[in-house]
């Protein structure tokens, strides 16, 4: 290892934590900092899904149609903070302007093509780390409750398969072979049987973490501050005081990324997306594979201390207190698909980085040679972290990229 090219990675959740260890094995020293515990944020509570088949945004060109009964109805994944709205409104523009016919067709092309590289840079890093027993690859089930409803999301599903994610239709008979604990009746569905997912994703991070600090990676439980730029170097304030000046900046931080001061964002409109999740424990055997009930807006996954339901969609920014209407939906909702008890044994809520467009920000700041960007993976972050950490290690150690990055770079938005 070249000890003499070193590496901040600030964010130690999973797409920092793959970030970090891709950049050790291009050889460089790397220095990892978070304040709080790896793994503990928003890469925790996650639906576990390795969702390589998820190339349709929430992006959709039916969503002006369908917008004032997602907004209203007591049985809808959506939720608006109509001020946190108001006062972010040109973020709000962009991701209607996105919902437009071609604009989804080129987030789904551009995902897709990115989501093929999926275990590229997955499976170094489960082998890396030891994780390979966290894994499991039962395929994933999305669940149609009518023929209708099946029929509304075939253009979608259509587009999915043009990217590579393929699938078998289901019918009820099916369904009901497959899964018996669903108790809800669901008339359709499909199965992506090549699909995995992870049963403890916090525990993945910090299999991850372990090795990190095995390799002889540093790691600084403090807050980043603030950012400062000098003509050929840049530095780190950190919040104990202290400061330090790596050969380059990782930011991967997700949501939180734009708090830290002096980061040249330039036009880069990362916001905040929360999602919400509520387990019952001891109850991961109802299912053998995560199951999506598509227009519910959430998944049911079997993880190794319980049945996690997880998912919805709240636009209120990451200042606000949980929202117990999202929670008890995801309840409500869970009991309605599976026997469950009347309440939960744990409730949680993520914040979700996110961008208008669908698409993560991966590359150089156009602001600066030494910062990297790698964040904005939406519903994604656990399926992409592996490729993006090795996007990010490629790009810091002066390679052409694997993969096509032009249209993740911050550059972009100008």
């Amino acid at each position: 290892m070249n000890n003499e090219k070193r590496i901040a990675v600030i964010g130690a959740g999973i797409v920092g934590c793959s970030s970090a260890l891709w950049l050790q094995r291009k050889g460089f020293a790397v220095t990892l900092i978070d304040p709080e515990d790896p793994g503990s944020g928003t890469s925790s509570g996650n639906a576990g899904t390795i969702a390589d088949y998820g190339c349709v945004p929430v992006n959709s060109p039916d969503l002006f149609k369908r917008l004032p009964a997602l907004l209203t109805s007591r049985d809808s994944p959506l939720s608006l903070n109509f001020g946190y709205a108001l006062s972010h409104p040109s973020w709000m523009f962009q991701f209607l302007d996105n919902c437009r016919e071609k604009k989804v067709a080129r987030t789904t092309r551009l995902l897709g093509k990115l989501l093929a590289k999926t275990y590229e840079g997955l499976d170094p890093l489960l082998d890396m780390a030891g994780a390979r027993d966290l894994m499991r690859q039962n395929g994933c089930m999305y669940v149609y409750t009518s023929e209708q409803e099946f029929q509304s999301a075939l253009p979608a599903n259509r587009a999915r398969r043009a990217q590579g994610a393929d699938y078998t239709e289901l019918d009820r008979a099916d369904i009901v072979d497959l899964e018996p604990g669903l108790k809800h009746r669901f008339e359709r569905g499909l199965l992506f049987e090549a699909a995995s997912h992870v049963i403890d994703p916090q525990a993945l991070c910090q299999r991850y973490f372990e090795c990190f600090l095995q390799n002889g990676g540093e790691y600084i439980p403090e807050r980043a501050m603030r950012i400062e730029h000098d003509i050929d170097s840049v530095q780190l304030r950190l919040g104990n005081g202290g400061n330090l000046q790596p050969e380059r900046i990782v930011i991967a931080a997700g949501a939180f990324s734009k708090s830290i001061a002096g980061i040249p964002m330039g036009l880069v409109p990362l916001d905040t997306e929360r999602g919400y999740h509520v387990q019952f424990n001891g109850m991961q055997d109802l299912l053998t594979r995560p199951v999506s009930w598509n227009s519910a807006g959430f998944y049911a996954t079997p993880m190794e201390h319980g049945m996690r339901i997880a998912g919805t969609v709240e636009i209120a920014g990451y200042g606000s207190a949980h929202n117990p209407r999202n929670l008890a939906y995801l309840t409500r909702k869970a009991r309605e698909m599976l026997d469950l008890p009347e309440l939960p044994d744990q409730e949680w809520l993520g914040f979700r980085p996110t961008m208008p467009d669908a698409l993560p920000v991966i590359g150089y700041s156009s602001g600066s040679e030494y910062v990297l960007f790698a964040f904005g993976h939406q519903h994604l972050g656990l399926t992409l972290a592996g490729i993006t950490g090795k996007l990010v290690a490629e790009l810091a150690n002066g390679e052409e990229p694997s993969h096509n990055i032009a249209p993740f770079s911050p550059r972009r938005f100008f």
